[in-house]
């Protein structure tokens, strides 16, 4: 995790390998899960497997689901921090697909969290809130904000909440269009 500005003004840039996980699961077991922040297929694509489809049950969806909004709301609240989906709360459908694809899911996300380094360095975020401050005519707001950058299809960013936005990484390397939508996230905040 990287952190960018000061301890008033503070960005927090992650590609958590629970997250990681979670959607691996969720892709190479065929979840269709209903939730409040809905993210695209992972890239490098993850085939569903056929081993999973007998646990892939309509239950697993559900808790995948219960798992996924409390972890991005984790991170407004005092317990900070992502969990894998084989730890918190997980009902027994979920945890035998995450039994049956852990070392999988495992690698498979710790593939993704090494590429993803570079990422979680300060680029693009650098002088926004001195930029934001410019146009606004004086210093900002406290506030936090956690940037969570996810290997997804497409190039989009997702507000989670005042503090904690998602963004795909396809999205977070188109600088302008991400500087642009990321500076209204801020002024909002400032």
């Amino acid at each position: 995790m990287q952190y960018v500005g000061s301890s008033s003004r503070l960005m927090r840039i992650d590609t958590p390998v629970g997250l990681l996980m979670g959607l691996y699961l969720r892709d190479a077991a065929g979840l269709e899960p209903v939730v409040a922040v809905e993210v695209p297929a992972v890239v490098p694509a993850v085939e569903i497997r056929a081993d999973l489809a007998p646990l892939a049950v309509p239950a697993a969806s559900v808790q995948w689901a219960r798992w996924w909004d409390q972890e991005l709301a984790r991170q407004d609240g005092p317990g900070r921090g992502f969990h894998r989906p084989d730890r918190g709360f997980k009902g027994a459908e979920l945890g035998a697909l995450v039994d049956a694809c852990h070392d999988d899911a495992a690698r498979w996300s710790a593939d993704r969290h090494h590429e993803a380094s570079p990422l979680r360095t300060p680029g693009s975020e650098n002088g926004l809130v001195a930029a934001v401050e410019a146009e606004i005519g004086r210093r900002a707001r406290p506030f936090e904000l956690t940037i969570t950058v996810l290997p997804v299809a497409g190039s989009a960013g997702w507000r989670v909440s005042a503090g904690h936005v998602v963004v795909s990484r396809a999205f977070r390397a188109d600088k302008a269009a991400y500087r642009q939508w990321l500076r209204q996230v801020i002024r909002e905040s400032a």
